[in-house]
């Protein structure tokens, strides 16, 4: 006799599927436990584009959401026609061969790294007082591309930005 897959497992196919689609390199995992179930999604170096996209996909899977402030969940995305958990995470790890290229970038590019290490392991130790700002930050605000209008990601791209205060 066949077993048939749990609905968090079936829902990890479905994202499993998603990426394999996009070509994007990634694992999923599904879990149940004591009241509820999650799906999370782990991929590496995905430019903020592409993440918005899998996470908008990979959210319809989730049923609702935690309301802090009223301490409930909600179920605010029921749906009968998908497998559904109640949580779903999209994890994007940064590499450090990419966090090495965006510290180098942020070194060139900002007002104050003159004297930024190079080694992108010791971001953590450098502050840059014009940004107010410690070099870990910077490059994570920078990969997470809701820093400077995408800066790095059309650096990266080829593509010339003009800025406007």
């Amino acid at each position: 006799m066949k077993r048939t897959p749990s609905i968090p497992a079936q829902a990890a196919t479905m994202i499993r599927n998603y990426l394999k689609a996009n070509n994007i390199a990634g694992s999923v995992k599904s879990e149940i436990y004591s009241m509820g179930s999650s799906v999370n999604v782990y991929v590496t170096d995905l430019e903020p584009e592409v993440l918005d996209k899998l996470k908008t996909f990979a959210n319809q899977f989730q049923y609702g959401s935690f309301d802090g402030m009223q301490d409930l969940y909600e179920y605010t995305n029921s749906r009968d026609d998908l497998p559904q958990v109640k949580y779903v995470f999209v994890n994007n790890k940064l590499s450090p061969e990419l966090g090495q290229e965006i510290w180098n970038f942020a070194r060139n590019y900002y007002a104050g790294m003159e004297d930024a290490p190079e080694d992108q392991a010791l971001a953590s130790k450098f502050y840059n007082p014009q940004m107010n700002e410690y070099g870990n930050t910077i490059i994570f605000r920078l990969f997470d591309g809701k820093y400077m209008r995408d800066g790095y990601w059309n650096f990266a791209k080829g593509i010339e930005q003009v800025f406007v205060a």
